[in-house]
């Protein structure tokens, strides 16, 4: 039998078009500039997605339609017998509209899942979605966020360290397992943890020392190594501690105003 996840999900883009406070990726940090290798994510998507079972896969980012060849990597998903959901924040989607529609017509089980943050998106969703389609708005402060770390006025991270992991896990926003760089990551948080230490100059952080690198599997490893992930994935562990216990409620429709670095 598989390892069962309830999803994976896969970063087309780590940069974004918008500076979505408290983004669970850190996308509010990493300019649209920012580059992935695209060649190996398939490849990568192809060596992990046969091993696995899935409810979903997530197509998402940072903003996944500022990569041009989102589609390949929507396509690469669709070769195995897992639903595909296209995120996006909307702001790209008419510039992409024909291939969307396209694919959503031969794939029944793929669904665009489109997140509004800012008012000039509903005019756009409105004309466009069909059955297909699951729009969220994120204007009207009801669907809440918070930042999993804690960021000061400097410009700086910081793990919070309530050494109390358990509750940090119970109250997680995104405990969604992600593909990157040829891993499987437990979260987002832990995936580009490394990005984000780039962009905020941070990398030899003594503080961040014990969370760097933490809480991946290569796409490559041995089944009990896999299953031994999925495992864990259901449960706290110890880098769940950079991540705040109490969280601090905001709208998902407040912007950042701080400036963002290309990472690659």
């Amino acid at each position: 039998m598989l390892p069962r996840f309830n999803f994976i999900a896969i970063s087309a883009s780590v940069g974004r078009n918008l500076d979505c406070r408290g983004c669970n990726h850190f996308s509010n940090y990493f300019a649209p500039g920012s580059k992935i290798d695209t060649d190996q994510l398939i490849k990568d998507i192809h060596t992990i997605l046969p091993r696995v079972s899935l409810n979903r896969v997530n197509m998402l980012g940072g903003e996944p339609l500022l990569n041009p060849r989102c589609r390949e990597l929507v396509h690469a998903c669709l070769d195995y017998d897992h639903p595909v959901y296209l995120y996006s924040n909307g702001l790209l989607l008419e510039k992409n509209i024909d291939w969307i529609m396209e694919d959503l017509e031969n794939n029944p089980t793929m669904r665009m899942r489109v997140s509004i943050h800012v008012d000039e998106v509903e005019h756009t969703v409105r004309k466009l979605r069909t059955d297909q389609w699951i729009v969220t708005d994120h204007r009207r402060g009801v669907d809440q966020w918070f930042t999993s770390i804690k960021h000061t006025i400097d410009g700086k991270v910081h793990p919070y360290k309530y050494n109390n992991p358990e509750k940090s896990f119970e109250v997680c926003s995104c405990p969604n397992t992600q593909l990157w760089k040829g891993k499987l990551w437990k979260c987002p948080n832990s995936a580009f943890l490394d990005q984000l230490l780039y962009a905020t100059d941070q990398l030899k952080d003594e503080d961040w020392q014990p969370y760097i690198g933490k809480g991946g599997v290569s796409v490559n490893c041995s089944d009990e190594e896999l299953a031994q992930f999925c495992d864990n994935n259901l449960k706290a562990e110890d880098i769940c501690n950079m991540c705040t216990a109490k969280p601090l409620l905001m709208s998902a429709a407040l912007q950042s105003k701080k400036k963002k670095k290309i990472v690659f």
